[in-house]
């Protein structure tokens, strides 16, 4: 069943990414939160306390493990072998875009899971679909997903979508649209 992959913009104040992760996980099926090295330190241990599987972006492995996080989600695989090695027992994720060939780069080096941008593949190519064919690595649809266009891109069964970023405005802005999504998606309003 696909779940939902929070991903925190850059420069969002600590206290509002608490509010608003808080607001998203009581109103739907939130598994997994992506946050900024700038604001990790505040927010991680808040986060993990709503249950949330918290990854670091784009930072140094010793940054996970001072932090307890529990991951790593990286935008560029420069320095994925260093980090998979580094991080024995924490989630690795990768950020591959719209390429096959860098997805399958990820997976034989040890990412746990595969973000692709949907939105920017060719016209009709099934990218997450062609993925779950072929591997059992889960995969994350990392561009922002609107309510509107979720029953397409549910089709092709992805692990984990990327809400609407504007539910980074209030909580209740994000209540509002992962109640929604969670509705849409089969789960039926608010846990």
């Amino acid at each position: 069943m696909t779940q939902i992959f929070l991903f925190a913009p850059d420069g969002i104040a600590a206290d509002k990414l608490l509010a608003c992760a808080k607001a998203a996980v009581t109103a739907g099926d939130c598994a997994s939160i992506v946050v900024p090295g700038s604001t990790a330190q505040a927010t991680v241990a808040g986060l993990q306390a709503l249950g949330l599987a918290t990854l670091l972006r784009d930072c140094a492995a010793s940054q996970v493990h001072d932090l307890k996080a529990d991951g790593l989600h990286l935008t560029d695989t420069a320095n994925l072998k260093e980090s998979r090695e580094a991080l024995k027992n924490e989630s690795l994720g990768v950020f591959a875009g719209t390429s096959r060939h860098l997805a399958m780069e990820a997976a034989e080096a040890g990412a746990d899971y595969v973000a692709f941008a949907q939105t920017k593949q060719f016209a009709g190519e099934p990218l997450i679909g062609w993925w779950q064919a072929v591997t059992q690595l889960p995969s994350v649809a990392i561009d922002p997903v609107e309510p509107e266009s979720l029953a397409k891109l549910l089709t092709q069964n992805p692990d984990f979508i990327r809400p609407s970023d504007a539910m980074w405005q209030d909580a209740q802005m994000a209540e509002n649209i992962i109640s929604t999504l969670n509705v849409r998606m089969g789960g039926g309003g608010k846990k």
